[in-house]
């Protein structure tokens, strides 16, 4: 079986999320979300491309940068990083280490959402955590993390591993009585 192509991943991750945008995705993001991805800018498309930066959260106190990862079908609760790409491309983990060491714009939260189906987009959990705090334990604590191949290589760590430095909503069937799991604060 071949791998969706990165445009329909992207496409359908826009839907995903945007099915959650005024629902659980509050409940773990202070401030309003806007979508980049999809927005005829330059400036954005360049956020997007080049920083990997796929929302920008708003507040009263600025902008931030949000990297998102949609997957389907099953429910890890980890974050997933490309280490490897088969095509010999730089890598979310390349580009992302070498953003935060030289001082380039890189997203200030990274965010990890598992859902039911394309077709249904139910969540089924989510997380974020600030992305220096995850390259930071990549780097400092590598027994965290574990590696997995498809058509590329990943790394992937355990959302209970790090639960002081996330917040995360594992599946409840009612909003109202959703369980938010970690510490982060966002």
């Amino acid at each position: 079986m071949s791998y969706n192509l990165w445009n329909k991943d992207m496409d359908d991750s826009v839907i995903a999320l945007k099915s959650i945008m005024n629902t659980y995705l509050p409940k773990i993001v202070s401030g309003k979300i806007h979508q980049i991805e999809h927005i005829d800018n330059e400036v954005l498309l360049l956020m997007d491309i080049k920083s990997g930066i796929d929302y920008i959260k708003s507040d009263s106190n600025g902008l931030q940068g949000i990297a998102a990862r949609v997957q389907w079908e099953s429910n890890f609760d980890t974050f997933t990083i490309r280490a490897n790409r088969c095509t010999g491309n730089k890598t979310e983990l390349e580009k992302r280490l070498y953003q935060i060491k030289n001082g380039y714009l890189y997203p200030y939260l990274t965010l990890q959402a598992y859902f039911d189906c394309r077709n249904n987009n139910i969540l089924l959990s989510i997380a974020v955590i600030k992305t220096f705090d995850l390259y930071n334990l990549y780097k400092t604590q590598p027994t965290l993390f574990y590696c997995n191949s498809s058509d590329n290589d990943f790394v992937y760590v355990h959302w209970n591993d790090m639960l002081p430095y996330i917040k995360c909503i594992k599946y409840k069937p009612d909003l109202e009585n959703t369980e938010i799991v970690g510490s982060g604060e966002f």
